[in-house]
């Protein structure tokens, strides 16, 4: 392929797909090898047709000795001669871990870091056709689902592949027409990496043995996929919004009931985008995933599972439940004083008020009111704890005149065992006398012969306080 046919086959690419805007000032990934080399020198020579502001970045892993000297060097000599800014970042990899996901994941820091830092708007990588052709295989082979199968998106947020239109014969061409090296990384051919093992054997084999053109088939098949992707993923995010019931940071709760009404193509999008929505991630949410998620919504009770970076899927009841891992901290050995004269505190996921009265309110709760209490204020010892159950609790629900297991009792509420040990008890060391959201201790209720009484009212964390409070934690 001519230079000239080049450069009006990436501008029409980039003009179709809308990869790039008039006035963007974009960071070009180089890695020394044809294809950066090529985004290069062609995205050089459209600047000024593009109105575009261009900025090279090369990460020199400090891998391959010598080699990756020279590929800094040649990027440097490169850049140079075609007037580029540059910037070149050393980093190291460790040894421990998945060598070539660690090394993605530290370019991509740099990446990111240096579009922040110069007020950048994105980041071109050179993926290709061919490239193309090896995602949409092992994506297909690691089971990733329509989101997979679409491969390498045109562009994604920040990150833009706009030589896509070209298989890397024509990369190679277009440098050849142009008298223009690069350099050849020799763990390219290294067969230990599933990635190297696609590109040369298995795609060289289909080619041979099956169809020539594979790797135009597998690039527009992709192509296909992804408009079906984007169809789907914009009806999952009404679908998303109408059954979910509350959408936190790091926690998404979804109306069980509404959600099996779905189709499994339906329910898949809208567990990705819990996946996503918690962990930030979309990519490594696979079908296994969404068909084990399937299987414990089609079993009976309250059931969890782990899946990748740390998510937790958890059905209880009527509600499925995505969330971190790591926010479940347990409460277990932790206990909080409270003494008489304490106003307030937190405690978990509950803020807690304590207020003494010496005449009954007249719009009085119930004394068994699970987040409001009014009990009476001589029949507690001082100072009590705010603590997590612990292992033979026991205590006299109200309105009972005998001990019951607090096991017993959760399992008579169907409080959800995973949920039993974040229930805050409050002791005096003598009796159990409230079990937040559940009940009081029937020897703590107020009668008439009752003087003082204590109200204690527990509120959620994640609403706003009613109160300026100086609260403190355990």
């Amino acid at each position: 392929m001519d230079f000239a046919s080049a450069q009006k086959k990436l501008t029409d690419y980039i003009k179709h797909k809308h990869l790039i805007n008039s006035g963007d000032k974009v960071i070009i990934t180089c890695s020394a090898g044809a294809d950066s080399t090529a985004l290069l020198v062609l995205l050089s020579s459209l600047r000024h047709s593009l109105n575009i502001s261009i900025l090279a970045v090369h990460v020199n892993h400090q891998l391959r000795g010598r080699e990756s000297q020279n590929d800094e060097d040649a990027i440097r000599q490169l850049c140079l001669s075609l007037n580029v800014p540059l910037i070149i970042r050393k980093i190291s990899i460790p040894s421990q871990g998945n060598l070539e996901s660690l090394a993605r994941s530290l370019r991509f820091e740099v990446f990111y870091s240096v579009l922040h830092s110069y007020k950048f708007d994105k980041i071109l990588l050179a993926h290709h056709k061919n490239d193309q052709a090896e995602t949409v295989l092992f994506n297909m082979f690691r089971g990733s689902g329509l989101g997979g199968m679409a491969g390498i998106k045109p562009i994604y947020e920040k990150v833009v592949h706009p030589m896509l239109c070209f298989t890397h014969a024509e990369i190679e061409s277009i440098l050849i027409a142009k008298n223009i090296t690069w350099c050849e990384d020799a763990s390219n051919n290294d067969n230990n990496f599933s990635r190297n093992r696609l590109r040369n054997d298995l795609i060289p084999k289909i080619a041979k043995e099956y169809n020539p053109a594979i790797v135009e088939r597998l690039a527009r098949q992709a192509e296909i996929v992804n408009q079906a992707d984007k169809l789907l993923k914009e009806r999952s995010k009404l679908q998303f919004k109408r059954i979910s019931i509350d959408v936190l940071p790091h926690k998404v709760i979804l109306d069980l009931a509404a959600l099996l009404k779905l189709s499994s193509v339906e329910q898949y999008y809208i567990f990705r985008q819990a996946f996503r929505t918690v962990c930030g991630l979309e990519n490594d949410f696979l079908t296994s995933h969404s068909e084990a998620i399937e299987d414990i919504l089609a079993s009976q009770g309250c059931k969890e599972l782990i899946l990748s970076h740390g998510v937790k899927v958890r059905k209880l009841y009527d509600e499925l439940i995505f969330y971190l891992k790591d926010d479940e901290a347990t409460l277990s050995t932790v206990e909080l004083e409270i003494d008489a004269d304490r106003a307030r505190a937190v405690y978990g996921d509950y803020r807690f008020s304590f207020k003494y009265l010496k005449v009954l309110p007249k719009d009085i709760e119930p004394q068994n009111g699970e987040y409001q209490i009014l009990v009476d204020a001589d029949k507690v010892n001082y100072p009590f704890k705010i603590r997590c159950r612990h292992l033979g609790d026991r205590f006299i629900p109200f309105g009972m005149t005998n001990f019951k297991r607090l096991k017993e009792f959760f399992i008579d509420e169907k409080v959800p065992k995973f949920d039993r040990d974040f229930v805050p008890i409050l002791d005096d060391g003598e009796k159990i006398f409230w079990i937040v959201g559940h009940r009081i201790d029937n020897r703590v209720r107020y009668d008439e012969n009752s003087s003082h009484y204590l109200q204690i009212i527990a509120e959620s964390t994640a609403e706003k306080p009613k109160r300026a409070a100086n609260r403190k934690k355990p």
